[in-house]
């Protein structure tokens, strides 16, 4: 451990699994205290115990607005503070707008966009001199066909809101920062049976894709650039992706 972010806290939403798993394993390994938002108890609970002490779990299901309120409620009772807040939590949809159905778009936006706009929203004002980052994708630029057009809906929404949040908290200090991944071999997809097939056919066309650590690393990187500099947006892709 280098200590690079001791006597840090950090909140990290999706910590269970995947970017949010390898991250918050990442900034503890660093010095930081993670509060780790997730919805499952018995992975929340492997977190704790990896944790060294330094990772307290809040267990929430952010696609739920009672949900939210209660996580946020819990992180405020935990953390007078916040150095840097990560609104990973998302989920991932192969399937056209049609295909997938209003009730299934909104469900999807409720953990895309208002579960890191909301989570912004309230814990900005402990989030003085720190860091806001949120996960966005590399879909918003290039949507590869109409099957990623809601998935990369909810994440071109939360762009837009992380520009606007970047302006509003600039006089507070705050650097927020928009990280958009190509493709990461992530638990997420697995819940997407309609995607088994392509996957298999982009892993044989791009067979090295970016690991969950790869993020991390990322992130961990612009958390501690000096503190004159804002990064305010980062695309990540393996090598062959393109775009």
């Amino acid at each position: 451990m280098s200590g690079m972010l001791e006597t840090k806290l950090a909140v990290v939403t999706g910590a269970t699994s995947g970017i949010g798993a390898a991250l918050s394993r990442r900034l503890i390994a660093e010095g930081a205290t993670v509060i780790g938002v997730g919805r499952r108890r018995d992975a929340l609970a492997a977190e704790v115990a990896h944790g060294d002490g330094r990772f307290i779990a809040v267990c929430a299901d952010l696609a739920d607005a009672e949900g939210r309120t209660g996580a946020i409620a819990e992180i405020c009772e935990r953390a007078p503070r916040i150095d840097i807040l990560i609104n990973n939590a998302g989920e991932t949809a192969y399937a056209t707008p049609c295909e997938l159905g209003a009730a299934a778009w909104r469900a999807l936006f409720e953990i895309n966009l208002h579960a890191a706009t909301e989570l912004a929203i309230e814990l900005a004002p402990r989030l003085t001199g720190g860091h806001l980052i949120n996960v966005s994708s590399v879909t918003t630029r290039f949507v590869p066909n109409a099957r990623f057009a809601v998935y990369a809906a909810t994440k071109a929404a939360l762009d837009r809101v992380t520009e606007a949040l970047r302006l509003e908290l600039d006089p507070l200090g705050v650097h927020v920062t928009s990280i958009a991944p190509g493709l990461v071999d992530t638990p997420i997809y697995d819940k997407v049976p309609a995607f088994a097939d392509t996957r298999d056919k982009i892993a044989r066309a791009l067979p090295h894709w970016l690991s969950a650590g790869d993020i991390a690393d990322t992130i961990l990187w612009v958390v501690t650039r000096p503190a004159h500099i804002v990064i305010a947006e980062l695309v990540v892709l393996p090598a062959g992706q393109g775009r």
